[in-house]
């Protein structure tokens, strides 16, 4: 049996677990480190194995389940809240950095079709790595985070009309590929068009009917997502349909983004994306030609200045433009430096197609890898960088009325997060509403979780061990943490998840124990209270004999508590 499938493997994910060791020390994110995988053992003679085309198939998965999370991940509520500013701001970034940027290219005598590629390239910032920073700053709710993520919404569907007309290389037959230009152009709209109302159909009518049973168990949950993210790709680059699967599974992830389970689905796809994406960035990074790349550093120098100051500058000028303060319009502009992870795909669809050379795919690599490492600094010290840069930043001021005091920024510090919101979570619902501090509500339950949010709630419906859960709560700013969850593991796991994410101050806890034994392990790790059923249960029964000695109030606690249980 030929095992060398087997090895290579593992030795390509031994490198990449050593270089993404060395990267996060540098507080960079991963995808630096498989990309840096994939050129160091291209360097070493990877790209001549036989095994390439294997490899090539599980980064085409990667690549799915990547534009499945952007598409998941999509909050349409924020689009919704900045509509006008995001986009207009949108617009005019994706125009004005477009022109500059192909002229940019053209005067380092790229050809046209690099051009265009290029000025795409570096259009596009990178939702996901600006989601990640902003979300272990605990920002997310703050207006220029918001202004951020609803700009980066806008992009992300520009993309996808851009990956469009980079189509299944099998390219609905060789009849469509030899009309005119503007034929297929129109060819490719309806397509798009048909297959979008379709899928919205889908969306509305009979996925929510289907996620209400699957939402009851983890496992089928999962096994239903991948199916749907891979089958719906896997339509999607059929010849008949005529687009590629990053097409597919973009709207697949879009058209479950709007369920109440789309956080817990997140949560459990990730790490099998993860895996899937090391590979694609591993044989994305062994196929470029870094080779020559010092004889075209001047190009890559240039860009990447344009990446880290153009697109910020850009934004600076249309958010000033529209009333917003120096200050809003910095923190939203440096989240455009990151080069996008549409960007990656586009260049490697692109080059696989023969539409972008080697040379331009990989000056374009270098780039996009510069822009993240610089960017991930610029933001995680935006705060601290405007204040240096705050005098030079006064000429994007243009003294219009301030737009910013009608935003109405819901930002959640200080607040209680409540784990489990059924049975024992339900009394303690009603107790906390009168306090006046924010309320989170989290729960497995997709059935409770709709209840609650149709009553005015804030409930998330998700796994709180996962970290997806813990930033949309912004777990690190809570003052409360209350947990009914009985399952003495996921608390355990929740309060390590809370040393690691609070400050100085530590929100009060109160955890609930089954037993007395569990009860002390949550004692030793210092929680303020242990709820125990049977300790609260002795408590209650105590004062009920004591307030009604003839017991005549015990038919109404039975009716009380048959209604609780049947609900």
């Amino acid at each position: 049996m030929d095992h060398s499938l087997f090895y290579q493997l593992t030795f390509v994910l031994l490198v990449a677990g050593l270089i993404a060791l060395l990267v996060s020390l540098l507080k960079q994110p991963s995808v630096i480190a498989f990309i840096l995988t994939g050129v160091l053992v291209g360097a070493l003679g990877y790209s001549q194995i036989h095994q390439l085309s294997i490899f090539s198939d599980l980064g085409e998965i990667g690549i799915t389940l990547l534009l499945f999370m952007v598409g998941l991940e999509l909050d349409m509520r924020r689009l919704k809240e900045l509509g006008r500013v995001v986009i207009y701001t949108t617009i005019g970034h994706t125009l004005l950095a477009f022109i500059l940027a192909f002229f940019l290219s053209q005067a380092l005598h790229f050809s046209l079709a690099a051009s265009v590629y290029t000025a795409i390239a570096l259009t596009f910032s990178s939702t996901i790595i600006v989601v990640k920073i902003l979300g272990e700053k605990g920002q997310m709710q703050s207006l220029a985070a918001r202004i951020a993520v609803g700009c980066s919404i806008v992009e992300d569907f520009m993309a996808l009309i851009i990956l469009l007309f980079i189509g299944n290389p099998s390219g609905g037959g060789t009849i469509i590929n030899s009309l005119p230009g503007w034929q297929i152009a129109v060819i490719t709209l309806v397509r798009a068009l048909i297959f979008f109302l379709l899928l919205a159909f889908v969306s509305k009518k009979i996925l929510p009917w289907l996620l209400k049973y699957l939402g009851r168990s983890d496992e089928l949950l999962l096994s239903f997502s991948l199916a749907w993210a891979l089958g719906l790709a896997a339509f999607a680059s059929l010849p008949w349909v005529g687009f590629n699967f990053a097409i597919g599974g973009f709207l697949a992830g879009l058209a479950l983004a709007n369920s109440e389970v789309h956080w817990e689905i997140a949560a459990r796809v990730k790490s099998i994306r993860d895996f899937f994406i090391i590979i694609f960035f591993i044989v994305f990074g062994s196929q470029l030609a870094l080779g020559n790349i010092g004889r075209h550093l001047p190009a890559v120098v240039i860009l990447s200045l344009f990446m880290m100051l153009a697109n910020p500058l850009i934004i600076l000028f249309l958010l000033g433009r529209q009333g917003y303060k120096p200050k809003t319009a910095f923190l939203v502009g440096v989240t455009t430096a990151p080069m996008s992870e549409f960007s990656f795909i586009l260049v490697a669809l692109a080059n696989r197609a023969g539409q972008l050379d080697n040379q331009t795919a990989g000056i374009l690599t270098v780039v996009g890898i510069l822009s993240i490492g610089l960017s991930s600094y610029a933001i995680s010290g935006a705060d601290r960088l405007y204040i240096w840069l705050k005098p030079a930043l006064r000429i994007f001021d243009r003294h219009l009325p301030d737009v910013e005091k009608n935003s109405d920024e819901v930002v959640l510090k200080n607040h209680i997060v409540l784990v489990g919101a059924h049975r024992m979570g339900q009394h303690i619902i009603r107790s906390l509403e009168k306090l006046d501090r924010p309320l989170v509500l989290v729960d497995i339950n997709p059935e409770i979780v709709n209840r609650y949010t149709a009553e005015g709630f804030n409930a998330v419906c998700g796994d709180i061990t996962e970290g997806y859960i813990q930033d949309q709560v912004n777990l690190s700013g809570a003052r409360v943490v209350i947990s009914t969850v009985p399952n003495i593991e996921e608390n355990l796991a929740l309060l390590e998840a809370i040393k690691r994410k609070s400050g100085k101050i530590k929100p009060k806890l109160i955890f609930s124990a089954q037993n007395e034994a569990e009860a002390k392990k949550l004692y030793d790790r210092e929680i303020d209270y242990a709820l125990s059923p049977h300790f609260i249960g002795g408590q209650h029964l105590a004062k009920i004999l004591e307030g009604n000695h003839n017991f005549t109030g015990l038919k109404a606690l039975r009716q009380e508590h048959l209604k609780v249980i049947g609900s």
